[in-house]
């Protein structure tokens, strides 16, 4: 009985152990990534470039501790549907999360994908969308209380346009027309035929004629050689969208000296803004590139972008009960978002009403 009561002591004093030295190790080791490639996305290219780097950097120069990252993108942990889930089962100390693969989990946090059309511009968007989260803070505490995990920040992608192989010019013009998206986008296309796709299948599909278009950035048309097979690109200005997060495991959390946490959440606020610089670079250049390839860029009227927004009328108000059924605040989030936009001076193409 002595000895199994001393083996169990020993047993139960080892986490306690392994929490403490942590707490005061020399090396801080942490395994970062996504599901995305490294700089396929901004939030994955601003992950590599500067969120690992700079963190480092910054406990380094500022604590006693080193720091050893090791970064595990592109799947080699978890697809982009599971970095949430490998997060919180500590398999990634750090996610880099594209929201729009939980529909479920991070359904409210892609709240700017309710209203199509907001600003194209991505540092005002992240501005807004940082104020709305500042002023909701039960869109960052679900991810403690839910997943297991501390939400650092979030981010944007770059401002969404409609690639295709066909010219078009009014909105009338989509009619009869195939076109592809992916999650909640894919209920942006009306007068077209909506198709569920993802971008790895989108070169062949097109190719193929199982569609005609899909609804991207214009960076990505050319990083998935789109233009090859659709060699038309419309800057519509769905707006730049802010879906992306940055989490730690809630036990790594834990285990991590108060100091290492601050600079964690300043890296995760400041990761919004860095994001947003890339998103607007990649948005001016990917059209530039796409000329230089020969692709037919042009940009839909006022009135094409006010008759497409009128369309989708009906579509956040739709969001909005789905997220009251889901008990969140949906419409309260959605108004509060699309007034900060206003106050950064953001005109709609139509003025959504959401009850």
């Amino acid at each position: 009985m002595i000895a199994r009561r001393g083996f169990t002591a020993v047993c139960l004093s080892l986490p306690l152990m392994a929490l403490s030295s942590l707490a005061h190790a020399d090396t801080i080791s942490l395994r970062m990534g996504s599901g995305h490639p490294i700089g396929l996305l901004a939030y994955t290219e601003t992950a590599h470039k500067w969120f690992a780097p700079e963190l480092k950097k910054r406990i380094e120069e500022r604590t006693e501790h080193k720091v050893k990252i090791q970064e595990l993108h592109a799947g080699q942990v978890a697809k982009v549907t599971e970095v949430l889930e490998a997060t919180r089962d500590g398999l990634l100390d750090i996610g880099f999360i594209s929201l729009i693969f939980e529909p479920s989990n991070g359904f409210l946090q892609t709240f700017s994908l309710f209203l199509p059309f907001g600003s194209p511009d991505a540092e005002v968007v992240t501005k807004a969308a940082q104020a709305t989260f500042a002023e909701f803070p039960e869109m960052k505490d679900v991810f403690e209380k839910q997943h297991n995990q501390v939400y650092l920040g979030g981010s944007c992608l770059a401002n969404y346009g409609l690639g295709t192989n066909f010219a078009w010019e009014k909105f009338a013009d989509l009619e009869g027309h195939k076109i592809a998206g992916a999650g909640t986008n894919l209920d942006w296309i009306v007068k077209a035929t909506p198709v569920a796709s993802n971008l790895n299948e989108a070169y062949q599909s097109i190719q193929s004629g199982v569609y005609e278009g899909y609804v991207s950035a214009s960076t990505w048309w050319k990083a998935f050689k789109l233009n090859e097979v659709a060699p038309y690109f419309t800057k519509a200005d769905f707006g730049a969208q802010y879906v992306n997060a940055v989490t730690i495991n809630k036990q790594k959390w834990d285990r991590l000296p108060k100091e290492v946490q601050d600079i964690l959440k300043e890296m995760g606020e400041e990761w919004a803004g860095v994001t947003a610089e890339v998103c607007k670079r990649n948005d001016a250049s990917g059209l530039e590139q796409l000329k230089a390839l020969k692709v037919d860029v042009r940009e839909i009227s006022d009135e094409a972008r006010k008759e497409w927004a009128t369309a989708l009328k009906d579509f956040p108000q739709r969001m909005a009960t789905d997220a009251a059924s889901r008990g969140l605040s949906g419409a309260k989030v959605m108004n509060f978002y699309m007034t900060k936009l206003e106050e950064l001076g953001h005109k709609w193409p139509y003025r959504y009403e959401v009850k």
